[in-house]
């Protein structure tokens, strides 16, 4: 090869790097400017997400003093505060009181599963005494299972037997209210629901609620602790429900330190187990 053809040989392999460089800037400034965009919008996700966040703090505390003030006044009316009442006036108060109360039930919902999802869920953990803790929210739940015919059957055992746990009591109040509603909604007329807590395992408390109800059929199961959903034989039997109850029980469980499972079988009922270790 002459050396007019090793320099024409060598100018083009120059010109091919120098093409070759070219692109491989262009490129690299094609990846930041989508680093960029990417980032910005990132921002933009994450601005609307506290603006949800925002949105639905302040419209649940917004709508929870009202509705707490409504809820309030009819107490009120059906403790005959302002006079005596018929039986049809008491029928619609009743049913007012208890729509008022899901609206309350479900504006406390939204807030703990909007918590959950920004990971902004504060716990203030206590040793807390669970047979008393059942033993009270039992005595407000035990009204509503009478209207449908629901027994609910507690024995608390002594606190000896039983150490508390270290919990957010508010936390283990929503996990449990949530659990004993769903098995009194979901029961047959007449049946039964048992409730109880007890020792188990090394270092751990373990309680239990069974029903007697239309069970969760056995393609749904996995599906359970999914916010928002909703079996289809569940939402037959009661139309009323946003499905969030589980997936709230789950992650507030679990965000405490315990652990949650379940047997169910379709037509037949319904055990939930939750446990947390012990302070003892």
């Amino acid at each position: 090869m002459s050396d007019a053809e090793t320099i024409a040989a060598l100018t083009q392999e120059v010109e091919k790097c120098r093409r070759l460089l070219k692109e491989q800037e262009h490129g690299a400034q094609m990846l930041i400017r989508r680093d960029l965009e990417l980032s910005k919008a990132n921002e933009r996700l994450r601005a609307l997400d506290q603006m949800k966040t925002d949105f639905v703090s302040v419209a649940t505390h917004q709508l929870r003093t009202p509705l707490s003030a409504i809820k309030w006044l009819l107490s009120m009316l059906l403790k005959g505060d302002m006079g005596s009442l018929n039986d049809q006036q008491r029928t619609f108060i009743m049913k007012a009181y208890e729509s008022n109360n899901r609206m309350i039930t479900l504006l406390g919902d939204m807030l703990l599963s909007d918590q959950i999802d920004s990971g902004k869920l504060k716990s203030v953990p206590i040793p807390t005494a669970l047979p008393d803790l059942i033993d009270n929210l039992l005595l407000e739940m035990r009204p509503i299972a009478t209207r449908r015919d629901i027994t609910i059957d507690f024995s608390p055992p002594a606190e000896a037997v039983v150490p508390p746990v270290n919990i957010d009591p508010q936390h283990m109040r929503a996990i449990l209210q949530n659990l004993i509603e769903n098995a009194i909604k979901y029961s047959k007329v007449g049946g039964m629901v048992r409730v109880s807590v007890e020792k188990a395992g090394e270092g751990m408390v373990g309680i239990t609620v069974a029903d007697q109800g239309i069970g969760i059929p056995a393609d749904q199961q996995q599906q359970v602790f999914t916010r928002f959903f909703r079996a289809p034989n569940a939402i037959k039997m009661e139309t009323d429900g946003s499905g969030l109850g589980l997936f709230i029980v789950k992650n507030i469980t679990e965000h405490n330190g315990g652990t949650i499972s379940f047997t169910s079988a379709e037509d037949q009922g319904t055990t939930f187990r939750i446990e947390f270790p012990h302070t003892a």
